[in-house]
């Protein structure tokens, strides 16, 4: 009887996942080109390494494992107690505040008026 080849490790990867490239280097697929016999299974990854930021190519069989997939990072970060609710970090005047650990903005003071010099202090 045949036995059935699984599909190599390369195939199950998608774009935005963290995957473990060579013996030691932990990269994030940006994206993938297919092949030539099949150009829907991917065989070139272009990865971004999450330690030192290098962008490059790597062949399907250099992926020796799925670190992370997108979706279960996404799951994770809304499960996550510890993080607050996505207002705590959109830009806005209060977490702007926040950040620089001023008590408020002021943004109602008039301005202060630069006077140019005059033709005799210039002299």
């Amino acid at each position: 009887m045949h036995e059935i080849e699984e599909d190599p490790l390369f195939r199950q990867v998608k774009s935005r996942d963290t995957v473990l490239v060579g013996e030691d280097e932990i990269c994030k697929v940006l994206s993938f080109v297919g092949g030539a016999r099949d150009p829907l299974a991917p065989t070139l990854f272009q990865v971004a390494n999450v330690d030192t930021g290098e962008i490059k190519f790597v062949h399907g069989e250099e992926v020796k494992e799925i670190v992370c997939t997108y979706e279960a990072e996404v799951k994770k970060r809304l499960e996550s107690p510890t993080e607050g609710p996505i207002t705590n970090i959109l830009p806005t005047v209060e977490n702007y505040e926040k950040k620089i650990g001023k008590k408020k903005l002021s943004g109602n003071e008039p301005k202060k008026r630069l006077e140019s010099p005059t033709s005799t202090e210039l002299q």
